[in-house]
Parts: C-alpha cells; sequence; structure tokens
C-alpha cells in the first residue's frame, strides 16, 4: 500500500471526523441535526474501516495510535451505556418505534384490518343465517352446550363465589397459559408469512371467523351482552396484536414478492431492526391482554356488571388507538444513533 496516496486520499475525511466530535465533545450528541448525526455514523464506518487497513498492511505505529483515538473518541458517543441498557431499548421501542412502523406501514394494516373485519363479517353471517355452520368454525364444546346455558352456569358460580379462578394460584397459571398461548398463535401469523403469506392471511381468515361464528351464536340466544363483556377487555388489545403479528407476516410477503429492491434474504437484512421492534411491542401488548383476561375478564355479573367491562373494553380500545396514532413518536437524536448502531 501505498501510504503517501493514502493518506492525502483518507486525511480529509479524518479531519472532518475530529471536528465533529470536538463539535460533540463540548455540546453533546443532542447539539447536532439528523442528517449531521448521519454523517458523524458514515464517518466514524469509514474511519475504523481504515484503521482496519492500516493495522494490517502498514506497521506505522504512530498512523495506529492516531486512528484508535479517534475511533475510540467517537465510539463513546454513539454506542450506548450497557447500564439499564434492555429496559431503556425496549422502552424505546414500545414508546417511539412500533407505533411508528405501525404508521408508516399503514396500508398493509388497513389490508389487514380489512381481511380481518370481512372474515369476522363472514363468521357470523354464515352462522347467523345456517346455524349449522359453527360447526364449521367452532370445536364442540362451544356447539354443544347453548350460549345461554353457559352464561347462566358461569353467573351461578360467581354468585356462589366458586369462579373459574378463585386463587392466586390459579390466577398466575391461567395467565401464563394465556401468554404463552396468544404469544405463539402470534408468531405463528408471523412466521407464515414466510409461505408468501398465505398461511398468514389463512391463519387470520379462520380465527376471524370463528370471532364472528362465536358472536353470532350469542347473539342468537339473547346473550350477546356477556359475549361483548367476556371477549371485550381483553379482545380490545389482543385481537389488535394479533394484527400487528399479522403485519410482519405480509411485510415478510412483500419482500419475497418485490424483487425490484434486492433478493430476499438482502431485503431481511435491510428489515430486521423494523421486525424486531414489531414483534418486540407485538409481545408487550400480549402480555397486557394475558393480564386482563386471567383477571378481570373472568369475572361476571353480579360481581362486575355487564355495562362496566364494555366501558372497559372501549377505554382501553381508545387507549390503544390513541397510543398508535396520537401521541409523538419522534425520538431524541441519541436515541436515533442507538438504533442504527444496533441494526448495523
Amino acid at each position: 500500500m501505498d501510504l503517501s496516496s493514502f493518506l492525502r486520499e483518507r486525511q480529509p475525511r479524518w479531519d472532518r471526523l475530529s471536528q465533529v466530535l470536538d463539535q460533540v465533545d463540548q455540546a453533546g450528541l443532542e447539539s447536532l441535526s439528523s442528517e449531521e448525526i448521519n454523517r458523524l455514523f458514515s464517518l466514524y464506518r469509514l474511519v475504523s474501516s481504515d484503521l482496519n487497513l492500516v493495522a494490517t498492511r502498514t506497521a506505522n505505529p504512530a498512523l495506529i495510535e492516531y486512528l484508535e483515538s479517534l475511533v475510540g473518541r467517537a465510539y463513546v458517543h454513539l454506542v450506548p451505556r450497557r447500564r439499564y441498557r434492555l429496559f431503556r431499548e425496549w422502552w424505546k421501542v414500545v414508546r417511539y418505534r412500533f407505533p411508528r412502523l405501525i404508521r408508516r406501514e399503514r396500508n398493509l394494516m388497513g389490508l389487514v384490518t380489512a381481511i380481518f373485519i370481512l372474515s369476522v363479517a363472514f363468521g357470523y353471517l354464515a352462522t347467523a343465517l345456517v346455524p349449522t355452520t359453527a360447526e364449521i368454525f367452532l370445536p364442540a364444546e362451544h356447539v354443544n352446550v347453548s350460549p345461554s346455558a353457559r352464561v347462566a352456569s358461569l353467573e351461578a358460580l360467581e354468585r356462589s363465589g366458586k369462579t373459574r379462578v378463585d386463587t392466586a394460584g390459579k390466577h398466575a397459571e391461567f395467565t401464563t397459559f394465556l401468554f404463552t398461548h396468544n404469544i405463539r398463535v402470534s408468531f405463528l401469523c408471523f412466521s407464515l408469512g414466510l409461505t408468501f403469506g398465505i398461511g398468514t392471511v389463512a391463519l387470520l381468515v379462520m380465527n376471524s371467523a370463528m370471532l364472528g361464528s362465536l358472536a353470532a351464536l350469542y347473539a342468537d340466544d339473547g346473550v350477546l351482552s356477556f359475549f361483548i363483556a367476556w371477549v371485550g377487555p381483553h379482545g380490545a388489545i389482543e385481537l389488535p396484536s394479533i394484527l400487528f403479528a399479522s403485519l410482519g407476516g405480509l411485510m415478510l410477503a412483500r419482500a419475497q414478492f418485490r424483487r425490484d429492491r434486492g433478493s430476499f434474504l438482502y431485503q431481511l437484512r435491510q428489515m430486521r431492526g423494523d421486525l424486531i421492534d414489531l414483534l418486540i411491542g407485538t409481545c408487550s401488548l400480549l402480555v397486557i391482554a394475558g393480564i386482563v383476561e386471567g383477571g378481570f375478564s373472568q369475572v361476571n355479573e353480579p360481581t362486575i356488571p355487564y355495562p362496566l367491562k364494555h366501558a372497559v373494553a372501549a377505554i382501553l380500545f381508545i387507549a390503544l388507538v390513541a397510543y398508535l396514532f396520537w401521541m409523538p413518536v419522534k425520538e431524541k437524536n441519541a436515541d436515533v444513533v442507538s438504533h442504527e448502531l444496533a441494526v448495523a
């Protein structure tokens, strides 16, 4: 390697990196604009590459020491501290990056939501018009016992104080079961996107049609109020979470069909940060849904009036919509850098 030519070519960017780091040392990373942060990150990677070349192809200790010092200064500012990093990274995902991703993918999200609504409507109408079709959508336990008889039995247990989840141990066990079940379904919706989205759509249609069919049975038997109070509180969070997982599946499917942006593996590497954020946000919401379902959703009249449960379901859904589409999602510059480094 011609050291003189190398120095003439690379020295300007070393000087630029040094100047930017001097500014950061004085005023902090927050003093930089988004464009300046991107430039700093790019210079850091380029000078790191220069350091590797110098270390492997020359024996110039002074130059190696200088570049190591420069790269080390940049590393201190760009790489987040490890203390509390796990919690902080989780918080940045659920507070900023997850809702921002949902907004950015609003077209695919709209498609997933449309599939869900149409499938629920299909299951409801099919069962309302031809009740025997419920046998196609639902397991035998929901078909063999009438909804009104089931509701009467549950309300009798509530009055007697012998509810299905009546101890702390049972509540913890049931909630854990719900956590694992809901997360398993969501991961399945997500991973089936690798079947060009066919598996994701099929699973979403099947589960949505089951929900519609079950609602039709309860409505036909005059206990729709119970059904809404039973499904609504946790469903206000759980059902959208399954849609978010299905969104991830369709994002994978889109990458398989979209060849103009490179190979699937290349697109997957570009998407990995978004997909991780999507899974973390979805699982976090499912934990909340599992807590609600394992406790509040299992309590019936006369302990908790059904109108109150309806109101709680509405409040939770409105809160979720506000979180996803109303709250500000712009991160501080330092947070953006941390995320770019983590993805890279």
